[in-house]
């Protein structure tokens, strides 16, 4: 095995009642290709209210890389996941830093993946691609968002603009982390991997996208329309923070629908135009996702895909507008 690719490298999983997910989590984590003496995997158990932290001990038994640690107290002003991460990063030995959640499960091949962008030294952290687990309607429409949105944002960085990182599948040198302060110096945001991210990019290091099945990590979906708008309300407060252009083309996706039902009073065949074209673009981007990971079964829902996120992008922006907390693991934030 090359000597690059045998760095020590610390994965920190914050987990809050996720006895559903964790083991999937943890197994797949123990099957990674990479020599375990080179390898530590920290687990914050916080304050989880169900059977997380026995399911952890049951399964670290005699996995000297693996270790649970139990959150109990907050650090500064972080709370939930930033305060987790902080405290596992404090206690880490690996010169890089790789994130994923306790819902994630990641292929066997992610650590030498992740690394591979390392070897320029002007790379600071990286971000994996994840797709969503299941074929139902609903798990598959959130799939094909997943999925596209991480295309367009590969596109973006291929343009050497940087739009955001995903936290269950993110890597970062541990000097570059240790420069932005670590999360416990970071102001508190829902959306950590985001302000991260935009620390690390503010200190001159770079960053890499991969979008490739070696690095294809696999997520659970939102399992109600209640738990999705939480979700898109977590990322909006990040995807406002992102260039002012780039916010005015989230509102104008999001307000697609209702001006082309507006314009389609006094112009149907322009409206019915722009739809086509709108949908034509998306469908080749989708299509070129379903090849490149195989997931065909997106194909029969190119149609109901625009028509459902259409109507969702919309309620999200609403939802986001709405004076209401953000709701993660059973507990509220302050956006």
């Amino acid at each position: 095995m090359p000597e690059a690719i045998r760095e020590r490298v610390s994965i920190l999983i914050a987990a809050r009642n996720e006895e559903a997910t964790i083991l999937t989590c943890l197994q797949a984590i123990d099957n990674l290709a990479y020599p375990p003496d080179c390898l530590e995997v920290l687990i914050g158990n916080d304050r989880s209210e169900d059977g997380t932290g026995s399911l952890v001990d049951q399964f670290i038994c005699n996995k000297p890389q693996f270790r649970l640690v139990d959150i109990t107290t907050n650090l500064n002003q972080q709370q939930g996941k930033a305060n987790v991460l902080a405290q596992l990063a404090r206690q880490a030995s690996g010169q890089y830093l790789f994130f994923t959640d306790a819902d994630t499960a990641v292929p066997p091949t992610w650590i030498s993946g992740m690394l591979r962008p390392f070897q320029d030294p002007r790379i600071g952290i990286v971000t994996g691609c994840t797709q969503i687990n299941g074929r139902e309607f609903w798990a598959t429409i959130q799939a094909m968002e997943w999925l596209v949105t991480q295309y367009l944002i590969k596109q973006f960085a291929d343009w050497d603009i940087p739009l955001t990182a995903m936290g269950n599948n993110m890597a970062v040198r541990r000097p570059v982390y240790q420069q932005t302060g670590g999360y416990e110096k970071l102001p508190f945001s829902v959306v950590e991997d985001y302000q991260l991210f935009r620390e690390v990019l503010q200190r001159g290091h770079s960053f890499a996208h991969l979008f490739e099945p070696t690095v294809l990590a696999t997520t659970q979906p939102m399992p109600d329309w209640r738990s999705w708008m939480q979700q898109r309300k977590r990322w909006m407060v990040g995807a406002f923070q992102l260039p002012w252009y780039f916010a005015v083309l989230l509102v104008a996706q999001a307000l697609f629908l209702p001006l082309l039902l507006l314009l389609a009073l006094w112009q149907p065949l322009l409206a019915l135009g722009l739809w086509l074209a709108r949908f034509l673009w998306q469908s080749v981007q989708l299509v070129q996702v379903a090849r490149q990971f195989r997931r065909y079964d997106f194909l029969p829902y190119l149609l109901p895909y625009d028509l459902v996120m259409s109507v969702n992008w919309l309620l999200s922006l609403l939802y986001y507008w709405l004076p209401t907390p953000v709701t993660w693991k059973n507990r509220t934030f302050n956006p």
